[in-house]
């Protein structure tokens, strides 16, 4: 039996309260007060609580949704219900509180994740129109399975690859990790490891002698790709070579330009010549739309407001959305691997994202088979 319920947007007088309701409701990984404060005031979270009258001392329950900045996506991270409210239809009036609460941000798509044990919650997630995307092998700290779950809020349906998510182990192999996950949609069975990722990261890197590297080549990316049996188009906004803004030594500027002069020779040795031309949000979602995939460049700055040149592999789309896969989990305690799978962006948003550098340089590699 549903009841009518007040849900607002939680403040810190509510501390006490919602530490109390983490305790009564899990044995183990538990939100802390530290936690619950730091979701509170963070411009990436909000956190609803339902209570049956503002007369009503304590809480019926909360949810806590997280935001994947600059893209359409969104994420159940904690729904809890105090043991005393349940069986009222809290949860039930939580989720569509937090749903209306994330259109109203412009989110498309929520996710969440629930164990396989949990056959209430489950059903209560289908029953609102959430469905499985992926299947979660030995998930939880129990060692139980999970599933992950999704619901588009509004906007085009979901359609994209299916491709399995590597994550990258360094901080500079993205270019690699995203090609070993091209890999692995195109060329079913196909073995992705850590070998295999610094393989590549060697072959397509721009080294500049031992101070570093000069970022994961475009054309370097494309050479390997056709030496594993990939079909490849590269797509270039310019002639420059990329990532020389950042460099000031002549010496090693010097370095990456011969490498990158090597790196078109061998391109064009294996029968390619890079297309001189940007590939626009709506041209590149028409390639992904005929079972491509694409391996882009971006600039960071969107997500997580640090300029740096990042690879990810647009995965799919609609007349809305590109979806891409991020090979950078970014391991702090509330992200999920949901995060970076299949993040939709809107169309816009992709073109202001797909650029790096003072230039604006912008790159594409199509793949196919």
């Amino acid at each position: 039996m549903s009841e009518t319920l007040l849900i607002r947007t939680a403040k810190r007088s509510d501390l006490d309260a919602l530490v109390g309701i983490e305790e009564r409701c899990f044995d183990g990984d538990k939100l802390s007060r530290r936690s619950f404060a730091h979701f509170i005031k963070a411009e990436h979270s909000q956190l609803l609580v339902a209570q049956f009258s503002e007369a009503e001392e304590g809480l019926a329950g909360y949810i806590l949704m997280l935001f994947r900045r600059g893209t359409n996506l969104a994420r159940i991270y904690s729904v809890a219900i105090d043991p005393d409210a349940r069986r009222r239809g809290v949860s039930r009036q939580l989720m569509q509180a937090a749903e209306l609460a994330a259109d109203e941000q412009g989110v498309n798509f929520m996710r969440l994740e629930v164990s396989d044990t949990n056959t209430a919650a489950e059903a209560l997630y289908r029953s609102l129109g959430y469905h499985s995307i992926s299947a979660l092998k030995g998930y939880y700290e129990d060692g139980s399975d999970g599933v992950r779950m999704e619901k588009r809020i509004s906007g085009a349906g979901r359609q994209t690859q299916s491709t399995l998510y590597y994550a990258q182990t360094t901080p500079f192999t993205c270019g690699p990790s995203a090609l070993l996950m091209a890999l692995a949609g195109l060329r079913p069975g196909y073995q992705i490891d850590r070998e295999e990722e610094l393989k590549l990261w060697r072959e397509s890197t721009t080294i500049y002698m031992t101070s570093g590297h000069g970022g994961c080549s475009p054309v370097g990316l494309a050479v390997s790709a056709l030496r594993r049996g990939l079909k490849a188009e590269l797509f270039l906004s310019s002639q420059e070579t990329p990532f020389l803004d950042s460099v000031r030594d002549s010496a090693k500027r010097d370095v990456i330009e011969v490498v990158h002069r090597q790196f078109l020779t061998e391109l064009e040795a294996l029968g390619v010549q890079p297309v001189y031309t940007g590939l626009s949000a709506e041209q590149l979602a028409a390639e992904l739309g005929r079972g491509k995939l694409a391996i882009c460049l971006i600039s960071t700055w969107r997500l997580n407001r640090n300029k740096a040149p990042h690879w990810v592999l647009a995965t799919g789309a609609d007349r809305r959305h590109i979806y891409f896969s991020d090979p950078d989990h970014e391991q702090e305690f509330w992200t999920s691997e949901a995060d970076f799978v299949d993040v939709p962006i809107a169309l816009d948003q992709y073109a202001l994202l797909a650029r790096y550098g003072k230039s604006r340089f912008s790159a594409t590699l199509l793949l196919s088979v």
